[in-house]
């Protein structure tokens, strides 16, 4: 008889890889250009099936290690532009990051 010792953190990685599940506040913006909220790695099958080129990234905060991984991984470019929320309509956001989102993504 051969005993095997059950390695548990290795079945939970090989169930999170099997997971196909979007982001939250997934959505198509146009074809090929969707919206989401921040993605965790219960995401990453889901995201890996959209055939992703860009993420572009817009909260100021360092992007996470593991996503970065992910994205390095996937061959997927990241673009940051520290964009600080407001839920005030008032108060618009920064114009000039988002021209130079524009630029990017446009000349990508």
């Amino acid at each position: 008889m051969i005993l095997e010792q059950f390695d548990e953190s290795a079945a939970e990685k090989a169930d999170a890889a099997m997971v196909v599940a979007p982001p939250s506040n997934f959505g198509m913006v146009d074809t090929g250009v969707y919206r989401s909220g921040f993605p965790d790695p219960a995401s990453f099958g889901f995201l890996r099936g959209l055939g992703l080129r860009s993420v572009v990234y817009l909260c100021p905060e360092p992007y996470m290690e593991t996503n970065a991984e992910f994205l390095k991984a996937e061959g997927i470019r990241l673009f940051q532009f520290g964009i600080e929320g407001n839920k005030m309509w008032q108060f618009g956001i920064q114009g000039n990051k988002v021209i130079t989102l524009f630029l990017y993504l446009f000349s990508s």
